[in-house]
Formats: C-alpha cells, sequence, structure tokens
C-alpha cells in the first residue's frame, strides 16, 4: 500500500463535493433579483396618477352607487390635484403624497356621468376615463 491510498480512508466517495451554502446563497440572492423584476414591472406601467370608476348595484338595480378612486402611483407628491366630471365643476383635492388615495362619490347632480377627468401639477398630468353607462344601465 502507497502512502496516498490512505490519505482518504475508506469513507472517500471520488468527485466534487456539493458546497450547500453556496448554492442556498444563490438561490436566495435569484429569488430577490426575481421579485424585483415583477416589482418593477408592476409598478413602472401604473406610474402617474390612476382613476378607477367603481360601479356596484345593490338589490336587482334598486340602487346603485357610484365612486371614483384616485391613486399617486408615483414617488413624487402630486400638487393641487381636481377631479371633474363631466367637464362640470372641479373639485379640488389638494395634495396627493407618493402612493397617497382618496375615494370620491361625486354629487347627486353628476351620478349619470360618462367621462371623469383628473389634473395635478397645474394641468401637467392630465388623466380621463370613460365610464360605460350601459353597464348600469343593464343592471351589472
Amino acid at each position: 500500500m502507497s502512502g496516498w491510498d490512505d490519505q482518504y480512508g475508506a469513507g472517500y466517495r471520488g468527485g466534487k463535493r456539493r458546497n450547500w451554502a453556496r448554492i442556498a446563497k444563490f438561490a436566495i440572492i435569484g429569488g430577490f433579483v426575481v421579485l424585483a423584476a415583477v416589482m418593477t414591472a408592476f409598478f413602472i406601467p401604473r406610474a402617474g396618477l390612476y382613476l378607477e370608476i367603481i360601479q356596484r348595484s345593490e338589490v336587482i338595480g334598486t340602487m346603485q352607487t357610484v365612486r371614483v378612486s384616485i391613486t399617486n402611483n408615483s414617488l413624487e407628491t402630486m400638487r393641487d390635484v381636481a377631479v371633474q366630471f363631466d367637464g362640470g365643476r372641479a373639485i379640488e383635492l389638494g395634495d396627493l403624497g407618493p402612493f397617497q388615495g382618496r375615494l370620491l362619490t361625486p354629487d347627486e347632480e353628476d351620478l349619470d356621468f360618462t367621462t371623469v377627468t383628473a389634473t395635478a401639477n397645474e394641468g401637467a398630468v392630465t388623466v380621463t376615463k370613460h365610464r360605460d353607462v350601459s353597464a348600469v344601465a343593464e343592471g351589472h
């Protein structure tokens, strides 16, 4: 028996041994990279002012509620935010901070609106959303 045969002992399996700590580290870093990519893909297209019209029919069309949600999805404060229904009187909301939102119910005379427009930063940011009035008439 030569000197190098007994160096590994009887338990030597041959080949490379896996470094599980290194594999776990790369798996965790890879998970964070995937999470960052998903978050970026979700928030970048929605940056700025976001309008949503929420319509609900209660008890087989007897009562209908309409609300408008306005959200600032950017990292900057939107100044002098105003919401206007069908070109009527503008509702001043003031400033909206980053990721801050408000929920509005239009006045009684504005409940049958077809468009809602939100402006901010002295008119530099303008968003218009159209409402499907036919869905309300059918009771959906």
